[in-house]
């Protein structure tokens, strides 16, 4: 069976390759897949046996065209095809639509895909049933009229063979000449006696210049000791073929020079008695430079992560561009207040490391051009390929500088901004010498990733201590306040005192008191309100003090009513408890723990309307108990609920006075004694908070 491969992913569509072979008109042409369901049936077939193609598409040749006595034996050749074992040539029984036998000589040909398997069985036939029943009537005649017939018969069957085979080797030359993978075959003297359109088209050479040469010249020297090895084994080895994957990449050598990277898959066949090896191979370049491309992104993207000090990581960064990119890396940083300044360069040569330092250290006239000055200028990204004399003349800063870019005989440079957020971070800037590799749009693309990911680190940074900045600040108000209002709040609640003390009951005016009561609670909730500041600082800042110890659920509960129960009262709401039997202690700060019920029943005090029921509920969760606050006010809406617990947010309907600082505080707090807290709601059907402290039980 010869086996001819379909092409590579640029390459034709199946429907391309078969209509390729259906394109050899006056000649039984039948197509069959591994299964033996027909898809393609030609003209001739059609006129031969009486059916329309569109009749028997996808029917099994055995159900529909052989005679009953051939059906077994092509059902078991057909069980055999994913090992190769199917006959060249063969001859067999139709049975047409009017139940007429013709009798069929067939030229077979595999088409296979890329991992090696059959894809489809194409047979090209000559109806030989007149020739055979001439061989019949030949026996029937004298010895001489015999022979003279016999002689006409055979003239007439190589006739029809040689017109099927010119037909099946123009099918097959027309395409292998379109495959866009480079299919070379070779004699055993490893002489290429065939190099397809693919081949020319990854090579360079013309066919003409590569047939009958030895196949060493589409292999870098160092290789070519090594692969006329393979191919001995290969030959001596029972396999027929070698799948792309299965062999280790290879390396092809172009027309110019130029080494590559390739994958191959190999055929052995035997033609004439002389064996013919077939080599697919496909040029993985560009897919071996995507990946180098992303391994560096890679590389750059965690060096980046490493640290919010961008100074470190861009320096870090350049050393990994003249790695991979460039012979020299610049990196220019905009300062806050425009001026540029050199962060880095660095160069690939440590022979050239001098002058790389001294370009580093070079004062820039911001005024004057220099190698990154137009794209800080503009934000756009500068190739130059082919740097004279002239222009770095045009962007040196003074003859000392001109002379340091001469001595690193650069043949292009590549300028990339620093962009990120709409904001200019500054440029780096490539160049290569004239001794290596120019620079491409490829590069130019790798270049620009890199430096957005850089420029976006060194806005991170930015916005890191920017934060800081802010915290600081906001700490230092923090201790402002805290200590210089302590002061006029201790006066405050003295004075109230004083004049609670002075005024004898009787003879005070009810207003009078309530103004005095007024100012306390005034008072009180100012010192909460710094309580409450100092607070969140603590806990962010890692300086929140525990003293964990076993407190008892029922006391505790009942002392937060207690302190609430006034507020419960005023807003005529009922405040409950529901605590389960046999409980244990929890592991806790009380006093903590009776901060975090305090301003969570308390902040349902706030919401509920009046004539509302409060309910604090603790039962068992695992090992730790869930205390649960449940009210019946107005509920929370969904969109809302992710928010509840952040520092300073307010529910958007309430129009309460407040800083939103109780939910965080008791989240905070809950979260250090290594519990959990959440809530759910619903509009119209109350909110209920509930938060988990872990269990003091006794160790087994």
């Amino acid at each position: 069976m010869s086996v001819t491969r379909a092409g590579s992913q640029a390459g034709p569509s199946d429907q391309e390759l078969l209509n390729a072979v259906l394109d050899t008109a006056g000649v039984l042409v039948i197509v069959l897949d591994p299964g033996g369901h027909i898809v393609r049936f030609n003209a001739a077939c059609e006129r031969l046996t009486g059916y329309r193609f569109e009749d028997i598409r996808g029917a099994r040749i055995w159900d529909v065209l052989l005679v009953p006595d051939e059906v077994e034996g092509v059902r078991r050749v057909f069980s055999q095809l994913a090992a190769g074992h199917f006959p060249n040539t063969h001859e067999n029984f139709w049975r047409t639509r009017g139940g007429e036998k013709r009798r069929i000589a067939w030229s077979n040909t595999a088409i296979l895909g890329e991992d090696g398997a059959v894809r489809y069985v194409v047979g090209n036939g000559v109806d030989i049933t007149e020739l055979r029943e001439a061989e019949a009537d030949a026996r029937r005649l004298t010895e001489e009229q015999a022979a003279r017939r016999a002689a006409e018969a055979e003239i007439l069957a190589r006739k029809r063979v040689e017109e099927a085979l010119r037909l099946s080797e123009a099918k097959f030359a027309g395409i292998v000449s379109i495959a866009a993978d480079a299919i070379i075959s070779t004699d055993e003297a490893q002489r290429i006696v065939l190099f397809n359109q693919g081949a020319e088209r990854i090579f360079g050479y013309r066919a003409e210049e590569v047939v009958g040469q030895p196949l060493d010249l589409l292999l870098p020297e160092r290789s070519r000791g090594v692969h006329r090895e393979h191919i001995a084994h290969f030959a001596g080895a029972p396999v027929v073929a070698r799948r792309m994957g299965e062999r280790q990449e290879i390396a092809g050598r172009r027309k110019d020079g130029e080494e590559f990277p390739a994958e191959a898959a190999i055929s052995k066949l035997e033609v004439g008695g002389q064996r013919i090896f077939t080599v697919v191979l496909r040029d993985i370049t560009e897919r071996k430079r995507s990946e180098s491309a992303q391994r560096f992104l890679a590389e750059a993207s965690s060096i980046l992560a490493t640290s919010l000090d961008y100074a470190t990581t861009l320096s870090s960064v350049a050393r990994l561009a003249v790695r991979s990119l460039a012979d020299l890396c610049i990196i220019d940083i905009v300062e806050e207040e425009g001026r540029i300044r050199r962060l880095e360069a660095v160069h690939a040569d440590p022979a050239k490391e001098e002058i790389a330092a001294a370009l580093r250290d070079y004062p820039l006239d911001r005024d004057r051009r220099h190698l990154a000055h137009r794209t800080l200028q503009t934000g756009e990204t500068l190739l130059v390929s082919d740097v004279t004399d002239d222009i770095l003349a045009g962007l040196a800063q003074d003859e000392r500088h001109l002379e340091l870019l001469r001595r690193l005989e650069i043949g292009c440079f590549l300028v990339v901004p620093l962009l990120a957020r709409g904001r200019m971070f500054g440029a780096m800037t490539l160049v290569c010498s004239r001794a290596q590799r120019s620079l491409d749009e490829r590069d130019v693309a790798l270049a620009e990733e890199l430096a957005r990911r850089a420029a976006f680190a060194i806005d991170n940074a930015r916005l890191y201590r920017e934060a800081l900045q802010a915290v600081r600040s906001r700490d230092e108000v923090l201790s402002v306040v805290s200590h210089d209002l302590g002061n006029p709040l201790s006066a405050i609640f003295i004075g109230a005192g004083l004049l609670e003390g002075e005024l004898p009951d009787a003879s005070v005016d009810a207003t009078v008191r309530q103004h005095l009561d007024a100012i306390r609670r005034s008072a009180e909730q100012m010192e909460r309100l710094i309580h409450d500041l100092l607070e969140i600082r603590r806990m962010e800042a890692g300086r929140l003090q525990l003293r964990p110890q076993p407190v008892k659920v029922a006391p505790l509960v009942a002392e937060t009513r207690q302190i609430l129960q006034p507020l419960a009262t005023v807003k005529s709401l009922r405040l409950e408890a529901e605590i389960g039997d046999g409980l244990p202690p929890v592991r806790a700060d009380r006093e903590r723990l009776l901060q975090i019920l305090s301003n969570l029943v308390g902040n349902a005090v706030k919401f509920t309307p009046s004539g509302g029921t409060i309910t604090i509920r603790v039962e068992p969760a695992g090992d730790a108990l869930r205390f649960s606050v449940s009210d019946t006010g107005p509920g929370i809406p969904e969109d809302q609920l992710p928010f509840i617990f952040d520092r300073f947010w307010q529910a958007q309907h309430t129009g309460r006075r407040g800083i939103g600082l109780g939910l965080a505080i008791a989240k905070g707090l809950v979260e250090a004694h290594g519990g959990s807290i959440w809530a759910e709601s619903r509009v119209g059907a109350g909110s209920t908070f509930h938060f988990t402290m872990p269990a003091d039980r006794p160790a087994n």
